[in-house]
């Protein structure tokens, strides 16, 4: 997290739960950054420090007032004031990590060399469930570099099980 993204992703996060609005807050984020993502012109618009404040905020209201709830706009605003839309993707993830956490979810990225199959993934999730205490979501990717086996990241936890890992330890061990 950037100092700049975590700042306005507390503040959003904090609006939107005092407001009951975390979910609808989420989704409007996603809403923006897709828009944002779609149109990169429209993003430099609102970033632009040669079109005017006022200018940009009305762009800003034109385009997604009224459509996300009005705690996200709010911030929406002040980052397109301060000039701080380009930490917008980031104060996403940012608050999307808050929001999770105060569900007590958790992101599991797992690599494996392979895809896993359906079977083999229902089993890790409920094994890392049991062992985080708490509901897991898979992000699944493959790296073929692995070898085999698996390296799993969650809750800042890494548990490293490829078949290259342990071939790095092996030569480690050899070259001390």
């Amino acid at each position: 997290m950037t100092t700049t993204s975590k700042e306005y992703a507390e503040a959003l996060f904090e609006l939107a739960a005092g407001a009951g609005k975390l979910e609808e807050t989420s989704e409007g984020l996603v809403t923006v950054e897709s828009a944002l993502t779609q149109t990169p012109e429209y993003k430099a618009l609102l970033a632009s420090p040669a079109i005017g404040r006022e200018a940009r905020l009305k762009a800003l209201d034109d385009a997604f007032g009224g459509k996300v709830p009005e705690v996200l706009m709010g911030v929406l605003r002040m980052m397109v004031a301060r000039g701080h839309v380009n930490a917008l993707n980031a104060m996403a993830r940012d608050y999307a990590q808050l929001a999770r956490e105060y569900r007590g979810e958790s992101v599991a990225l797992v690599t494996s060399a392979v895809p896993l199959r359906e079977a083999e993934a229902v089993a890790l999730r409920s094994l890392l469930e049991k062992k985080l205490n708490r509901k897991v979501t898979l992000r699944c990717e493959t790296d073929p570099s692995l070898i085999g086996g698996i390296r799993v990241e969650a809750d800042g936890k890494v548990i490293d099980g490829s078949i290259r890992n342990k071939l790095d330890e092996i030569k480690d061990v050899m070259n001390a």
